[in-house]
Parts: C-alpha cells; sequence; structure tokens
C-alpha cells in the first residue's frame, strides 16, 4: 500500500510539472508580427518533389521564444509547401502548433524518441495527405537493439531515433521512402555508430526503392559520418542545377559565416537528380525560424 502511494505522488508530482512547464511555454508574449511575407521562395519545378529538413528547436532563447519562432516557421512551410517535411526536435508542443495552423493539409508519422512527456521529441514526418498514400512508416532506435523502444547505446547522450515513411503518389504511382533523424551532439564515435545503425536500416526498409534522408546530423562535411552516407547517398547540395552554400546552425545568427558549414543535410538515392537546393535564411524583425536555417532541396523522383 506504501508503494502504491508513492507510486500515485510520483505521477501526480509529474503531471504538475508537466502543467506548470507547459504553462510557462505558452504564456510568453509573442512579438506583434503584421502581415509576415516569406521572400526568395523558388517556383517548384515540374515532375520534382519538395523536400525539406527543419530542426525547430524545443527550447526558449531567450527573444527567439518557440512563440515568436513558429509564427516565422509556419509561414515558412506556408510558402514552400513541401511535398514532405522532417523536423527534429519536434516536442508535442511543436506538434500542436504544426496542428493548429497546418490544419489537415499534412498528416504525420513519427513516435516519441522517449518517455518524458511534454519534454520529449520527436523527428517526425509530415506529408501532404491529398497528394500522397502512406504506404508503410516506423519509427527505430539508432541503439544496438533498433526495435526496442526508448534504448540507447555507444554512449549517446539522448535517446535518438530515425522515423521513415513510404509515400506513393495518388495520381503518378510513384514511390519514395522519406528518412528523418538526428544524430546525438557529443561523441564523433557515437554519431559513426548511430549513422552505421541508420545506413544499414535505411537499406533494409527501401530496397531499391528511392531514398530520401533529412535530418541534423551534428557533423561536418569533413566527418566521418559524413563519408558513410555517401557511400551510398549523395548530398543534394551538389548534384542540384542550382544550389546554395553555408552553414545551417547558426544560433540566430550569431554563428552565421562561421564554422565549417552544413550539419543539416537532404540526401538522396544516386541516381536521383534534383533541380534545386536552398538554405531558407527569412528572418522577420530579428526573430528566427529557429537557431538552424530550414534547408530545402526540389528532387527528380522516378
Amino acid at each position: 500500500m506504501k508503494k502504491l502511494k508513492i507510486f500515485l505522488i510520483i505521477i501526480v508530482a509529474l503531471i504538475v510539472i508537466g502543467f506548470a512547464a507547459y504553462g510557462i511555454y505558452t504564456q510568453i508574449d509573442a512579438v506583434d508580427f503584421d502581415g509576415i511575407v516569406i521572400d526568395g521562395v523558388p517556383e517548384k519545378a515540374d515532375g520534382t518533389v519538395r523536400v525539406m529538413s527543419y530542426n525547430v528547436r524545443c527550447a526558449n532563447d531567450g527573444i527567439q521564444t518557440i512563440t515568436n519562432r513558429s509564427k516565422v516557421g509556419v509561414e515558412v512551410l506556408k510558402a514552400y509547401e513541401p511535398d514532405s517535411f522532417g523536423v527534429q526536435e519536434c516536442t508535442p508542443r511543436w506538434k500542436r502548433i504544426f496542428k493548429r495552423a497546418l490544419g489537415d493539409k499534412y498528416d504525420c508519422v513519427g513516435r516519441a524518441r522517449d518517455y518524458f512527456g511534454p519534454f520529449t521529441e520527436y523527428s517526425s514526418i509530415y506529408y501532404l495527405k491529398d497528394k500522397y498514400s502512406l504506404i508503410d512508416s516506423g519509427t527505430f532506435w539508432l541503439s544496438e537493439t533498433p526495435d526496442k523502444a526508448y534504448t540507447k547505446s555507444f554512449d549517446s547522450k539522448c535517446c535518438r531515433i530515425a522515423t521513415w515513411a513510404v509515400l506513393e503518389n495518388k495520381e503518378t504511382g510513384e514511390k519514395y521512402t522519406h528518412i528523418n533523424t538526428h544524430l546525438d551532439h557529443v561523441l564523433d564515435s557515437t554519431r559513426d555508430a548511430q549513422m552505421s545503425v541508420l545506413i544499414e536500416r535505411v537499406l533494409e526498409i527501401s530496397g531499391d526503392g528511392k531514398v530520401v534522408m533529412t535530418g541534423d546530423f551534428n557533423a561536418y562535411e569533413d566527418d566521418s559520418v559524413y563519408a558513410v552516407a555517401c557511400e551510398s547517398f549523395n548530398d543534394s547540395k551538389y548534384i542540384a542545377k542550382n544550389t546554395d552554400e553555408g552553414p545551417t546552425f547558426t544560433k540566430y545568427g550569431t554563428k552565421e559565416g562561421a564554422g565549417k558549414g552544413a550539419i543539416d543535410f537532404i540526401f538522396i538515392s544516386k541516381g536521383l537528380e534534383a533541380e534545386s537546393y536552398k538554405i531558407i535564411r527569412n528572418t522577420v524583425e530579428g526573430i528566427y525560424p529557429s537557431d538552424h536555417f530550414p534547408i530545402v532541396a526540389d528532387i527528380y523522383i522516378w
């Protein structure tokens, strides 16, 4: 009986903490945005699939609150209208924001990476529900036991996951598999091991099918993680007819122009072509969509 009481007290405490955190996050006043306009959006080429990767940042940072940043991020999504997009650091609050702002235009797939209620994160994939049928989907853990939920290995600081979705164009019947992930941020050796799990499972899931792989890889192009990815896939940036270069993690502009370049990537199956690749640098009244710039690529799936 005593153990039951302790258990109930713990549950109640967690619920109270969750509601308190939710209240703190939702009562921050937003910047008074007046008619946000996202400019510089390239026209989507005929026959291409538009794919985006967007690390949304799970926390508030001074004026760069989720309340403020989500207003910019949502307008970016509406302006670019990706066929599918992968998000990283997507908390339950971010999921509510997307649902409220995007309505029934998109469906999403993906499981939480760990148990921690309002503080957990998803690496969800969103896709245009009227354009695509979801053929199959799933989430696996970047651990020694990928099919065992909430596991971590390789000295990973956090549970890390990959979510995947097989999408079929309702008109043309064309299919592609979108994989979305977020590798750990501490050790190179951890990311190397996680990438090995990721690539093995991606190739198993996709077979001979077309793949786009989005994510925050927490690694630069001169790191071994990038080299391993490029053994099986191409970086869309380097095969696109119209391309862009620069850092993707900027910490709200404080790291802009510094560092060694991108750590967020859109990889695609070898043999596929890309029309364009772009880093989305739009800000509104000094507010960024995230501490990372979203990236987008228009890819030919055939």
